[in-house]
């Protein structure tokens, strides 16, 4: 069909390596597929109907001019071979002309063929030699012209099969020209109705898969925009408005601390800027719990730290990075929120992943009443944990008792 030839463009899904160095049809939409194929089909198809027609050809050549003999063959019958060798490396504009040539040749011939013939009639019983091929052009036609045209020409065929047997046959009887005519017709609609439905099977399914594609594309943006947007919130309130409040509700002995959050502030909005933010490398158990401790040091001096390695385990820099940020978190609001307090920081690697368990005996706090606007937890601790293949967040908190933070990353992405 010549919407079918013109509309399938573009590529289909990507396919393995190994098959794509094997298959001439890697990379095709579904309906080019399954048009090539076809167009291949049409070749052994056609070598059949020629050997079959050689008998009939042989004994009524000498009826009918040369030149017309093999215009014919060449047309209904040798086009097909040659659209069968091309199928897999001309453009599908190149097959639909050699499928109009095919079916319009066929026509043609139908045409001609009782002004043709020289008056020599068929023996009893017999038909033109045409008839043995002439339908092979109408299915072939649904490779280049649309269904309702096929239909029509597959219609044309069997009514023209009924006046050549006619005009050709002793005694001119019309019933078995219109019988012929009636197989004909019956014959070329089962093969046209089924290519049709086949095409417009593949075609679905192209655009349901490439509406699939754009839909998860259009999801994974969204995603994208979600984590970044996260991400952000979580640097903003990390760097900046912690930073801020502690420079507004100074606690006596953290002048350090502000100076500190200051500068990581500081670098936290030159790396958002500049999109450049350096996670670094995989880290060892000890080469983890060690910055974490630098980091508890920093903010907290007076924590009391604590770390176990029981694996050669390397932590990716995304975990890495979620951990410490969470971390620096729960450590800052316990500085805020329960400066007297005593504070806890323990480090765990093990087989299945790394933990890390912020506590303090402060005045603590009930979770459920803590509004979702509140970023600390709901982004930098638990949200930014909860972005993280495998990593998850436990806050867990009493008025009066203390907090526990526990931050926990699973390398094979179980939370």
């Amino acid at each position: 069909m010549s919407t079918a030839a013109d509309g399938a463009q573009g590529a289909g899904p990507a396919l393995p390596r190994q098959i794509r160095l094997l298959s001439p049809l890697a990379d095709r939409t579904g309906e080019e597929r399954v048009l090539r194929v076809t167009a291949f089909g049409f070749m052994p198809a056609s070598v059949v109907f020629g050997v079959l027609a050689l008998p009939d050809l042989h004994a009524q050549m000498g009826d009918y001019p040369l030149w017309w003999v093999l215009a014919v063959v060449t047309g209904v019958l040798v086009a097909p071979v040659v659209m069968g060798l091309l199928a897999f490396a001309v453009p599908l504009r190149a097959l639909s002309v050699l499928a109009s040539v095919s079916a319009a040749t066929a026509l043609l011939a139908q045409v001609t063929l009782p002004i043709a013939n020289d008056g020599t009639l068929v023996p009893d019983a017999g038909a033109p030699w045409i008839d043995d091929f002439v339908s092979l052009g109408a299915i072939v036609s649904v490779l280049a012209v649309r269904p309702v045209w096929t239909a029509l020409i597959a219609f044309s065929t069997s009514c023209l099969t009924v006046v050549d047997r006619w005009a050709v046959t002793p005694g001119h009887d019309l019933l078995p020209g219109v019988q012929n005519g009636l197989y004909v017709f019956l014959f070329c609609i089962t093969f046209i109705a089924l290519g049709v439905m086949t095409f417009h099977g593949v075609r679905a399914a192209d655009l349901a898969e490439a509406a699939a594609l754009e839909a998860a594309a259009n999801a994974a943006a969204d995603a994208a925009r979600e984590r970044e947007q996260g991400r952000i919130n979580a640097l903003v309130h990390d760097r900046v408005l912690a930073t801020l409040l502690a420079a507004a509700r100074p606690v006596p002995g953290s002048e350090a601390l502000r100076r500190a959050d200051a500068a990581r502030a500081l670098d936290g909005l030159r790396a958002l800027l500049s999109d450049s933010e350096d996670l670094g490398g995989d880290l060892d158990g000890e080469a983890f719990a060690w910055s974490l401790q630098a980091t508890t040091t920093e903010l907290a001096p007076e924590a009391v730290f604590g770390y176990e390695v029981h694996s050669d385990l390397r932590i990716q820099p995304a975990a890495v990075e979620a951990l410490t940020a969470a971390a620096e978190e729960a450590l800052r609001n316990s500085v805020l929120h329960a400066s007297a307090a005593n504070r806890t920081v323990h480090v765990h690697v093990g087989e299945d992943g790394a933990q890390v368990d912020v506590l303090d005996d402060g005045v603590g706090f009930d979770p459920s009443r803590v509004p979702p606007t509140r970023l600390g937890i709901s982004e930098s601790i638990r949200g930014r944990m909860e972005a993280l293949p495998g990593g998850s967040a436990v806050v867990v908190s009493t008025p009066g008792i203390g907090t526990r933070v526990q931050l926990r990353f699973r390398p094979d992405g179980d939370r």
